[in-house]
């Protein structure tokens, strides 16, 4: 059978193509939303949106003729160690603790008395956040690009390639921001802001990588994806007149330290092999 030139493309460069679906997809969903201002229209097109990764991930295999139940076999993987659930409903808990304790250290204030609120609604929050909140994505990046990029590149390699991809990924996002569409926020601060959640997003790759290789289990990169997502947005517990001004300046330079440390120790940790056999 004659093989065209888009399957030969396809064939040869999987992980740009995945990309490249995953991209237009995305952005098409979020540039359309942005357009809708607010509303029914732009909350399904920025919920859509999300679904890109997942989508190019399940074209890309049909594509190649790979079986798609073979594919989604790591998302209904779900027989492992407790200590691997532990782990991804403790790390992102984890760390939020850690940026908290060197917050309060810095002289600036959290309020505890938002933890029962905040409490009351983690659980329905992470399930959002699992289905149609960032969990959605990893069948995508982690069960087709990953290891996509690791049959030809090492680990690091791969999931420094694969972290600044998803990380770029996610820039229309920010213009979902109110504050960010109105002009309000200075450029030199915007910037400033956009360059720490690249690096953030890509540092975060590592750890995904590393509990992908040991356990195989997408359905634990969703878990791991939602706890972060929800621990974020729940358990920092600064107030909301504050989160805007000196406090917002100072967390997401904290939160990215906190979690580009945590990589170097991994890394270390593995020997650059993150997890994966050598």
């Amino acid at each position: 059978m004659k093989t065209s030139a888009a399957d030969t493309f396809l064939s040869r460069h999987p992980f740009l193509s995945f990309a490249a679906i995953a991209y237009g997809i995305s952005w098409s969903a979020w540039v359309f939303g942005l357009t809708q201002g607010e509303g029914t229209l732009a909350t399904l097109a920025h919920y859509s949106g999300g679904f890109g990764p997942l989508l190019a991930g399940l074209i890309m295999v049909v594509a190649l003729g790979r079986d798609p139940w073979a594919w989604a076999k790591g998302l209904l993987k779900w027989r492992v160690a407790p200590r691997w659930y532990v782990f991804v409903l403790g790390w992102p808990v984890l760390l939020v603790a850690i940026t908290s304790v060197l917050f309060v250290g810095l002289g600036y204030r959290i309020d505890l008395g938002l933890v029962p609120e905040r409490l009351a609604s983690y659980a329905p929050v992470f399930l959002v956040m699992a289905l149609i909140g960032g969990g959605n994505e990893e069948p995508g990046w982690r069960g087709f690009a990953l290891p996509t990029l690791q049959d030809r590149l090492s680990p690091l390699r791969a999931t420094l390639l694969l972290g600044i991809v998803w990380a770029f990924w996610h820039l229309p996002l920010l213009w979902g921001d109110p504050t960010v569409r109105a002009g309000e926020v200075p450029l030199s601060d915007l910037a400033l802001r956009v360059g720490l959640l690249l690096v953030s997003i890509t540092a975060h790759a590592f750890w995904y990588t590393w509990l992908m290789n040991r356990t195989g289990s997408v359905l634990l990169c969703l878990v791991l994806h939602a706890g972060y997502n929800t621990a974020n947005g729940l358990l920092v517990l600064v107030p909301e007149a504050e989160m805007h001004g000196a406090a917002e300046e100072i967390l997401l330079p904290l939160m990215t330290g906190v979690v580009v440390a945590s990589v170097i120790m991994l890394i270390v940790a593995t020997r650059g092999r993150l997890g994966k056999p050598a």
